[in-house]
Formats: C-alpha cells, sequence, structure tokens
C-alpha cells in the first residue's frame, strides 16, 4: 500500500464514526480511529499545546506509522487536527517513527526517525533521522536534504539497526538532539548530536554511556536542564532487576550532573517514573525554566488489546500532562493547577466506609502524619467487578489492582498483569493522593511526586468507592468531582 497525508486524512473522516465508544476515555485523548503509541512532539505553538503522536489510522494494530495531531488550550480538552506526516519517502517508507518538535522563527521544525525495515534479514534493517517544516504547524514539508543523520553519522561501536527517537533541545543558541541507541552487544546508550541551525547535524558524543539500568536499548531519550541538576527521561528494554525479573519495557526518571566540557552525563539518582502496568515513552516540553510538561502512552506493548480484539478499531491512549519540576532539590509529578482549576469538587463523607461516585471521576484525599495504616479503597460496579487501590504492611507500600475485572489483561505467555509493582512509602508522613478514573484508565498521584498508571476494561462504569479499613476517619478533605 503507498501511503499519502490524503489518504490518511480522507480515510480518518469517511470511518472515525465506526469506533465502538464503550472503553474509549471521556478526557484522556485517544486517537479518533487506528492505533496510537508513542507521544511524539510534544510542544507549545501559538500559545497552544501540539500533541502529535504514532498513529496507524487503518487498523487498531501497529503498523506502517504516520503522525497524528492534535492540540489543545488546556491539556484536557482536544482537537483532532490532520494527520502531520505519512511514510511517503523512501527514506521513511518503513515508517514515520517517534521524534520530536521545537519552535524556530516562528516556524515549527520536527525530527523523527525513517524506517526501513528488511523483512528478510533484520541486521539490514536501517534507521535515519529526518526534518519536516512547518509555517502554521499544521501542514508540514519534508526537508529536501533530509535524512539529516544515517548510517554513516553513527558512531563506531553503536547498532545502525536501532536508531531512533530524536529529541531536540536548545541551549544557548546551539540545537542539540538526543538519540536512543545500544552498542553492538546489545547494551543501551543514548547518542548526542548538535546543530546550529536544525538541518545541518553533527555527531558530538555518546552522553549517556551504558549502565545496567539502560537495558538492551534506549528508547524516547529526553533531557531535561534544571538550575541544580540534569535529568533524563527515558525508556529502555529489557532491563534485569535485582531480583532476576526482565522488564521488557521500563520508563526511568533519572537524575545527574551535566558534563558540559566533555559533553556527558553522570547518574547520581534512578526511579521508576510510573509503577503503573501503563505507561511508556514519556516526552517533556520545556514551559519555562524549571518546569516541564510530560505526556506518555498509556498502555503497555507486552499486554494483550481489548479493544483491538473486540472490534473496537482503536487501541491507546496519552496520561493527562504531567509537570515535571524541582522543589527543595527534589523531583515532583504532579498535575498542573490550570487542570486542577477545571474540575469542580465539593468536600464528602463516607456513610458506612462508602460513598456514591456516579458521575465522579476525581476522587481525592489525604492521611495524616503517623495514621498510614493498612486500608483496602475499593471502585465497584453493579457487575460485581472491581479495582483495589491499597496500602500493605506486608508488602510495605502502595499497590493497585485491576485483578476483579470482566476483560482480563495478560502479558507475554498469559502472564498475570493484575497487579502493580509496589510502591514504598513513609507512614511516618501524611499522605496525600489524587485519583483521576477514566472509562478505561486510572492515574494515582501520591505526594506529588509518585504516580501509579494503569488501564483496565469493565462492563459497566464504577459507582461506589468503599473503604475497609481499621482505623477510624482514616481519609480527611475527601473530595470528589467531575472531569467534563
Amino acid at each position: 500500500m503507498l501511503y499519502t497525508i490524503e489518504k490518511a486524512n480522507e480515510f480518518i473522516r469517511g470511518n472515525k464514526e465506526t469506533t465502538e465508544k464503550k472503553f474509549y476515555p471521556d478526557y484522556h485523548f485517544a486517537p479518533p480511529i487506528g492505533w496510537t503509541n508513542d507521544p511524539n512532539g510534544v510542544v507549545i505553538f501559538n500559545n497552544e499545546l501540539h500533541l502529535f503522536y504514532q498513529h496507524y489510522p487503518y487498523k487498531a494494530e501497529h503498523g506502517a506509522m504516520h503522525w497524528g495531531h492534535a492540540k489543545s488550550k488546556d491539556g484536557l480538552h482536544w482537537q483532532d487536527l490532520p494527520v502531520a506526516l505519512a511514510p511517503d519517502q523512501d527514506y521513511d517508507k518503513g515508517g514515520v517513527f517517534s521524534g520530536s518538535a521545537i519552535e524556530k522563527d516562528g516556524k515549527l521544525y520536527v525530527m523523527y526517525t525513517g524506517h526501513l525495515p528488511d523483512e528478510t534479514d533484520e541486521t539490514k534493517t536501517r534507521q535515519n533521522q529526518n526534518i519536516a517544516i512547518s509555517e502554521d504547524g499544521v501542514t508540514f514539508k519534508k526537508y529536501e536534504g533530509n535524512p539529516v543523520l544515517k548510517e554513516d553519522n553513527i558512531p563506531a561501536g553503536t547498532s545502525v539497526v536501532d536508531f531512533r527517537d530524536p529529541k531536540i533541545f536548545e541551549k544557548d543558541g546551539i540545537y542539540y538532539s538526543v538519540i536512543g541507541s545500544k552498542t553492538l552487544d546489545n547494551k543501551g546508550q543514548v547518542i548526542l548530536y548538535r546543530s546550529e541551525d536544525l538541518l545541518n547535524w553533527e555527531y558530538v558524543s555518546v552522553i549517556f554511556p551504558y549502565n545496567p539500568y539502560l537495558g538492551t536499548m534506549v528508547e524516547c531519550p529526553d533531557l531535561l536542564l534544571f538550575k541544580d541538576k540534569a535529568v533524563f527521561i527515558l525508556s529502555a528494554m529489557d532491563y534485569v532487576d535485582e531480583k532476576g525479573k526482565v522488564h521488557s519495557h521500563i520508563s526511568w526518571l533519572i537524575e545527574g550532573e551535566m558534563d558540559w566540557e566533555n559533553l556527558e552525563f553522570q547518574q547520581t539518582a534512578i526511579k521508576e517514573m510510573d509503577k503503573g502496568m501503563d505507561f511508556y515513552a514519556p516526552q517533556t516540553v520545556k514551559l519555562a525554566e524549571e518546569r516541564y510538561l510530560a505526556i506518555a502512552w498509556m498502555q503497555n506493548w507486552q499486554a494483550n488489546r481489548p479493544t483491538y480484539e473486540l472490534g473496537h478499531n482503536w487501541f491507546g491512549q496519552m496520561t493527562l500532562p504531567r509537570l515535571i519540576t524541582v522543589k527543595d532539590g527534589q523531583l515532583q509529578q504532579r498535575i498542573p493547577l490550570k487542570l486542577l482549576d477545571l474540575i469542580k469538587t465539593k468536600e464528602k463523607k463516607l456513610e458506612n466506609g462508602k460513598i456514591s461516585i456516579e458521575d465522579r471521576n476525581y476522587i481525592a484525599f489525604k492521611i495524616a502524619a503517623n495514621n498510614v495504616t493498612p486500608f483496602d479503597l475499593f471502585f465497584t460496579n453493579e457487575e460485581g467487578e472491581s479495582l483495589q487501590f491499597s496500602y500493605s504492611s506486608e508488602k510495605q507500600g502502595l499497590f493497585f489492582s485491576r485483578k476483579n475485572t470482566a476483560y482480563q489483561i495478560s502479558g507475554e505467555g498469559d502472564s498475570s498483569m493484575e497487579e502493580s509493582d509496589v510502591l514504598a512509602i513513609d507512614t511516618k508522613k501524611a499522605l496525600s493522593v489524587q485519583i483521576f478514573l477514566d472509562r478505561s484508565s486510572i492515574e494515582i498521584f501520591i505526594n506529588e511526586n509518585e504516580t501509579i498508571t494503569s488501564t483496565f476494561y469493565v462492563q459497566k462504569s464504577f459507582s461506589l468507592l468503599q473503604l475497609n479499613s481499621q482505623t477510624e476517619h482514616l481519609l480527611e478533605d475527601l473530595a470528589l468531582g467531575n472531569i467534563e
């Protein structure tokens, strides 16, 4: 099939009404039809937030990637825009893979990976980097000098098969791009390139050399520069933890220092960016000094895909935008106040440990310092299905479970994906929780620095919130709200 932007947009216009909306999100972003994965080109242009994304409009499965496009004034309400890029050139005919965007001289530049697969011999697959430019932020023209980076620009000892996901940033008048990579012996790393005009690029360094956290391949690297630290947000493949468990895909929040003289990042601290089961490939846009906005793909590569399996004609959704900031030297992840101001809330009290959450999709509460004791918080519906958010002294932390739902989600080889990793907390400190519940997803923000994000698929919406706890009046400042 020959792909063009015109064909893609015509197909979307003629078929988007065929999507089944049973699990389609009320306020998280999802494609109008077809497949989506990584967010691309998260950028502010003309005072609006633009989201480009990996998109295959023709089926709810991974195919020849296009760049879908939407924009928002508040990060909550999205307007679909025409497909921005299609795999219509010899250098990207296998797919317009992930990349990023930046504004320069009133124009929007995007840098993306062109994918050239070899179906008979994977060692002959190649990936390159390309530029497209837009005057209006909607219609793009691919640069006639593409590819701007190809096999000849990859340093010795580095794979020429896996070379993708460029993220552009500017520092002191110079443009840089960090690109996901691996060594010839399958060790993840990040490569750095620079340019004065976004068109002519040169190799600089292996900015983030291999360590075990980087697994066998780095995807979607993103370097955030704060006053007193540098932070890499990136996703790694096949990371093996200290217990020997293989994490086929994991997203890290890595603190460190940037050595600009040697152009190398030095890691000082690391944590999983999100403890849930559906969070990958986050990308940021810099809003101002010390403030970045991040959006991630709210899915998992290993899981089965109910909306595809059930013929709903769509798959994949994005997280809410989250602010990444530093406070008192500590990284924070929180929902922007501008978005929270759109939610109308009322303080409520539990009656016999229960409260109706019909037509409510935002829940917030606090637990006082030294009062964090074991609890189970259930979201239930009339079909007997439930989600569970708990603190367990036995597990020594918080966790989320989607075990009791009609449509079970499993991993490779039918491995269980019912329960999140445990998030360790200090029970001597107060606990502040915000929960964003949508038709098929939940995002839980804890103390503005930890999150648990997962999808789920149930027969009916949840109507009741039930607390099981031995502690009376455990939840303080309980507030329910509705996101419209």
